[in-house]
């Protein structure tokens, strides 16, 4: 049994319109590409009285957050180190982004230390 139901849907398309018009509509319609934006690396802080935690996470746009490490927490142990380990296991992590990223880290520290962490 043939279908009829493309030989229909032609008819009624092509019917309404000619030839012409339906060349100049194809030739018009344009095409939308999304650029998709670029993972990112986000450090993530957890400022407290005693302590101040340090997190990496890769942002995906679009799709969410990916947590590549825990929090370290400072003074307890030593945050900058753990980050820079954490940092140095991820191959697809550029020398110089770990290097802002370690500088980033170090300027937080500095700054809850200067406004009185870890003072009793």
């Amino acid at each position: 049994m043939r279908s009829k139901l493309i030989p229909l849907f032609t008819h009624i398309f092509l019917g309404s319109c000619s030839l012409s018009v339906l060349f100049q509509f194809i030739q018009k319609v344009e095409v939308i590409v999304k650029v998709m934006e670029t993972p990112r690396l986000v450090l993530k802080f957890v400022w407290m009285e005693k302590n101040i935690g340090v997190a990496l996470d890769q942002v995906i746009p679009g799709y969410g957050t990916n947590p590549l490490s825990p929090y370290y927490f400072w003074p307890g142990k030593d945050a900058w180190e753990e980050l820079k380990s954490t940092l140095e296991s991820k191959p697809w992590i550029s020398q110089k982004k770990m290097i802002i990223l370690l500088n980033e880290a170090t300027d937080i520290i500095n700054l809850w230390q200067q406004s009185g962490g870890n003072q009793s």
